[in-house]
């Protein structure tokens, strides 16, 4: 953990009226979002973790109800104009420093669709990790596909062939949008076994996928 605050981004928010502008900035110590085609310079934001004052946090959380836009930018990710649109949730919490009296807020905000995970049906499908066993893991889970972890870099390997995966904006991660649907992965792993670049086991039986924790996932990403 030392010098992680290097790796964190700042969030931005400014509010006009016609008496006074409120600025507040914040630190971010992840992100995940999608860059618009248009307008340019902007994205939709899909996942957002600063951490603040009890007024900074309190004033970003009912900026995020309300459908408002912030500034975004990290390491890698030059500023950028983003908002959740309609129906994000926010999550907020403590966190206690040694050495300081009162505790920082934390403050979680995810949208609509990354928070229902309405992938299925819809044709995409974003992840936090371009990591090719959790990739290929959480397409099997969400589309309910039968196979092996084994076959993780073999089917990334198809991703890319497709031009299937698109790297997303992150900040302390390395996101990803997956396009396609459950009837299009099947056709590969059908062409796949037929062909014998991938196999399956000698052996019936369940099979066991290798656990994944979010700590595993965000820290791969730094």
């Amino acid at each position: 953990m030392k010098n992680a605050h290097l790796r964190f981004g700042w969030l931005t928010y400014v509010k006009s009226t016609e008496k006074t502008t409120t600025s507040i900035k914040l630190r971010l110590d992840r992100f995940i979002g999608e860059v618009l085609p248009d307008p340019p310079r902007q994205a939709k934001a899909h996942f957002i973790s600063v951490i603040g004052g009890d007024t900074q946090v309190a004033a970003v959380s009912a900026a995020i109800s309300l459908g408002d836009r912030f500034i975004v930018e990290g390491p890698g990710v030059q500023p950028i104009r983003v908002c959740l649109e309609r129906n994000a949730q926010c999550f907020k919490g403590s966190v206690q420093l040694a050495g300081r009296k009162r505790p920082l807020r934390h403050l979680i905000a995810l949208s609509e669709e990354f928070a229902s995970n309405v992938s299925v049906g819809s044709g995409r499908t974003l992840l936090a990790s371009s990591e090719n066993g959790f990739i290929w893991a959480s397409l099997a889970h969400i589309h309910g596909i039968p196979g092996m972890p084994a076959w993780a870099d073999w089917f990334a390997g198809e991703l890319e062939t497709h031009q299937a995966i698109i790297r997303a904006l992150g900040i302390g991660c390395a996101p990803v949008l997956v396009k396609g649907e459950k009837e299009q992965f099947l056709s590969w792993l059908s062409w796949g076994v037929e062909s014998g670049a991938i196999s399956l086991p000698a052996e019936t039986g369940s099979i066991r996928w290798p656990g994944l924790s979010l700590q595993d996932i965000f820290l791969s990403a730094n």
